[in-house]
């Protein structure tokens, strides 16, 4: 079979929040991306495998309805004393047995993963098959499921240039930084679209909220004391969490979502200012979207601390400002976010040396060249 005629098959994992699973999209969409051309040309198949009831497969079957979505067993691999680690452990080698043969079935070309619990027994099995694996770090420190895979890729790709310095010396030479793929569509709205989405009766800038798939309750809550003062003056779109729906009084100008999927462009493309947590695809999308943002990065009791080292090399490079949850009060949060507000100007300019949307190309070209590669060996 000539190379042109050939189909190929791609294998893609990660889970457990959003941002291990938009990234996968991100590489399939674009006119110049050649897995997306790949795909559209019915030249590759694409298998995402992820866990039975986490958010991926919510996601992947909404937005890949093409896509062919494998259930694995998974267990959480937890940094602390717990019983359940025992229990997990079994769960775990279940998923890596299942990776295994279905990897087989699949026979597939490369695995791409994206991080999170149910990524490492796939990323296992596919080096026992002797499979080429690309990983893909978005914090700019690395997860347990990072560490534990790095060893079994053949490329390992990262989105803050920081994070090279803290693996292991002796893999740098299979880390590239390329940034964090972004998907195209949420770049590509208009300001009279987007108008028209929120219908927003005054002509009043317009604050952005949201927690991301984690940390939202909380930020959630601080957000919803202050939002009738904040409305008076702005108009605001908030994204709240699933299940975490509030009624607000005589709020004319806001609007509560607990979801946005493809409407999220147009969240970009009106948010004058936003106020959200330090995940690495919220502030990646914000700062492509050069949209002024306020980092209240998740903290210590509810992560590994990823997210206030995301927001401090944001707010370093003069690209956002962050504050401590816990000194984001009532008072003081309406002051800084006025006072943001009167500098949206100055803070737009200083994002102009932020990434923009061009990592997903790159990503998606080192991927293609891999595949080809490891099946003109075979």
């Amino acid at each position: 079979m000539k190379d042109n005629e050939k189909k190929y098959s791609i294998v893609l994992t990660g889970g457990g929040t959003a941002g291990h699973v938009w990234p996968h999209f991100a590489l399939f969409e674009g006119e110049k991306s050649p897995l997306n051309t790949a795909f559209r040309e019915n030249k590759l198949n694409v298998h995402y495998i992820g866990s039975q009831s986490g958010m991926e497969k919510d996601l992947v079957l909404m937005n890949q309805p093409s896509w062919q979505y494998h259930s694995i067993s998974t267990g959480k691999l937890r940094r602390y004393f717990s019983l359940q680690n025992f229990l997990d452990i079994f769960k775990i080698i279940f998923g890596f047995v299942q990776a295994f043969f279905i990897l087989n079935k699949i026979k597939a070309s490369a695995v791409f993963s994206k991080g999170g619990f149910v990524s490492a027994p796939v990323v296992w099995a596919a080096w026992l098959r002797g499979i080429p694996i690309i990983i893909h770090e978005s914090d700019a420190t690395p997860a347990l499921a990072t560490k534990l895979t790095l060893p079994f890729s053949f490329l390992a790709l990262v989105a803050f240039e920081e994070t090279i310095q803290k693996l292991p010396s002796i893999f740098h030479n299979k880390i590239n930084y390329v940034g964090l793929p972004l998907r195209e569509s949420l770049f590509n709205a208009t300001k009279d679209q987007a108008n028209q989405f929120f219908n927003f009766k005054q002509n009043k800038k317009t604050i952005l909220i949201f927690g991301g798939s984690l940390g939202a309750q909380s930020l959630n809550k601080k957000m919803f004391e202050i939002i009738p003062e904040l409305n008076k003056n702005f108009n605001i779109i908030h994204i709240v969490g699933k299940g975490n729906y509030k009624e607000i009084e005589n709020a004319e100008n806001y609007r509560q979502y607990e979801f946005l999927n493809h409407e999220m462009k147009y969240a970009y493309a009106l948010a004058n200012l936003a106020i959200c947590r330090a995940g690495a695809s919220s502030i990646f999308e914000l700062a492509a979207a050069r949209i002024p943002m306020i980092l209240v990065p998740l903290g210590l009791h509810a992560s590994r601390g990823d997210q206030i080292v995301n927001a401090r090399i944001f707010t370093n490079r003069g690209w956002s400002q962050s504050i401590d949850e816990n000194t984001f009060q009532k008072e003081s949060a309406i002051q800084l976010i006025e006072s943001t507000m009167n500098s949206l100007e100055e803070r737009k300019l200083a994002l102009e040396s932020a990434p923009s949307a061009e990592s997903a190309l790159k990503v998606s070209q080192k991927i293609w060249d891999i595949i080809l590669r490891y099946e003109a060996k075979k």
